[in-house]
Parts: structure tokens; sequence; C-alpha cells
């Protein structure tokens, strides 16, 4: 079977990064979002950076993830960060993305909410734009975009014919992951909650644990 592709998001340390590169992940996520217990300050995310850039070895891509940030905040993450891919998780329109993308040359990831096959619908209007879509889970939490630990009905993904690019998020952990695959047939997959001992501590033995469970599918 393809290799499954996997996104730890929201780490925040040297440490994390290295068991992340080590366990082969695809992506790192670097969250800036001041209400996320991941919130990454310019000067922790510079650092970050800079130990990822002397990392020897395979790196993972480095994710910056925002939501509805104005241009000259993106501006102060995307020189700290140094970002391979932009991540727009709020409620940013296909317009602004271009706008994003234009301006920094930096691929885009898009965060999608589901809660119902409806909410499926506006994908289409991201094929052209978005280079990656995330299809997260819709929380009660309206402070909190994302990376609540909710999940939705895989089910859904089931007959979805759209950009080949997407991947899996919302409440996906070590034990449950298989079955995530199984059922939804998700090629990529992005975890935060899942591999965190407590809020904003990433757990590196979970890391280890949920990347060898995706490649075992």
């Amino acid at each position: 079977m393809p290799r499954i592709d996997v996104k730890i998001c929201g780490i925040a340390t040297a440490a994390d990064y290295d068991v992340c590169a080590t366990a082969e992940a695809r992506w790192i996520g670097m969250v800036f979002f001041p209400k996320s217990s991941r919130h990454l300050s310019l000067e922790a995310a510079a650092a970050l950076a800079n130990h990822a850039d002397s990392y020897e070895g395979d790196r993972p891509e480095r994710v910056a993830l925002t939501v509805d940030m104005a241009d000259d905040a993106l501006d102060a993450v995307i020189q700290a960060s140094r970002p391979d891919y932009i991540q727009l998780h709020g409620d940013e329109t296909p317009d602004r993305a271009k706008a994003i993308k234009a301006r920094f040359n930096v691929p885009i990831i898009k965060a999608l909410r589901i809660g119902t096959a409806s909410d499926l619908d506006v994908c289409s209007a991201w094929n052209t734009i978005a280079d990656w879509l995330l299809l997260d889970a819709k929380s009660a939490n309206s402070d909190m975009p994302g990376g609540t630990g909710h999940s939705f009905d895989w089910r859904l993904l089931s007959p979805y014919k759209g950009m080949p690019n997407w991947m899996l998020a919302g409440g996906l952990n070590p034990d449950n992951v298989s079955e995530a695959i199984s059922i939804s047939s998700a090629q990529a997959l992005d975890v935060s909650s899942g591999v965190e001992s407590v809020p904003g501590k990433k757990d590196h033995n979970l890391i280890r644990s949920f990347i060898h469970a995706a490649e075992m599918g």
C-alpha cells in the first residue's frame, strides 16, 4: 500500500522536531494562534527553524499554522519560521488565500471543518488555489478552530472525489488511526492532541506510535 504521510502539528521544541524527523514525519506544524496551548512566539519559532535547518538527514517540511492573520503579522511569522507551507486554519476565503500565496510565494494548506456531507461541497472552490486540503472536525468551541481532539464521521469521506492532495485531521491517535485510514482511505494525516501527554506538550513515544500505526495501515 502507498506510504501514509503524517503531519505532527503543534511542536514546540528541538527535541520534538528531532523525534518527528527520526520517525519520518513528512511535515511538522508550528502554531501561531495565541488562544492555543501550542502557540509559538516568534523567537521560539525562529530558534526552531534554525534547528531544523541545521538538522542532518531528511528533514520534515515546516508548516506555519495561522488563523485569519493580517499581512503584517504574516510577514513576521514567515520571516521567523521560514515555512515550506502556510496553513490557513480560519475563515479565509479563496480570494484571501490567492493574495497570501502571491505575496509570499509559499504553498497553501487550507483547513476545512467537516460535520456533515454538505460541508464537503466547498472543497471544489479550493481546487486551483490550495496545494493541500486539511479536512478537520467541526468543534463546538468557536474560539478554537482545531486541535481540540474532536473527530467527525470518517464515512463521509468514502465517496469524496475531489482534489487528491488532502489530509485527515481531528481526534486521531495511535489507537484509532488504522480504523480512520481504513474507513476514509486517507493517504495523509494530521495529528496534534492525539500525541500529547497534556495540552501543548508532545509525547515522543506517542508520536512514534502514531507514525508506526499509520505505516501499518
